[in-house]
């Protein structure tokens, strides 16, 4: 492996930090998936018609263990990505190219000119005078 390719120290401790808030995520997902399972049981327990409330009982779990493991897939995304992007960004050396440190060049033959205007002076106001009906 050439220097370039090496994963960086900063990278994989990212990657393993994503992957650790991921099983964190799923563990937190699972707990609350039993839980609403538990919830919407004893409700039919008590006599709630399924009939009717399906909507009801697909946005409980969708409200309370579904965002978990959208995350926990985003987060396994980023851990795998992170090292790449990382390796990227390491592998592209920085090149100064010629025209970066020449001063901008004037096009031959230009005839163009910019016309700076005179500044205005404040003395347009000594002769101004108020009165009675614009106070």
């Amino acid at each position: 492996m050439d220097e370039f390719s090496k994963p960086s120290k900063k990278g994989s401790i990212l990657a393993v930090a994503c992957y650790v808030f991921a099983v964190v995520l799923l563990i937190t997902a699972f707990v609350s998936l039993a839980a609403c399972h538990q919830n919407i049981s004893r409700q039919l327990e008590q006599g709630v018609p399924v009939q009717g409330n399906e909507l009801a009982i697909v946005n409980l779990y969708l409200t309370s263990c579904v965002q978990y493991f959208a995350f926990a897939a985003a987060m396994v995304f980023c851990g795998k990505a992170v090292p790449k992007v990382l390796a990227l960004k390491n592998e592209m050396p920085v090149q100064v190219t010629p025209y970066m440190l020449n001063a901008p060049a004037e096009a031959p033959g230009s005839t163009f000119t910019e016309e700076v205007e005179p500044e205005e002076d404040d003395d347009d106001w000594e002769g101004w005078e108020f009165r009675e009906q614009d106070k």
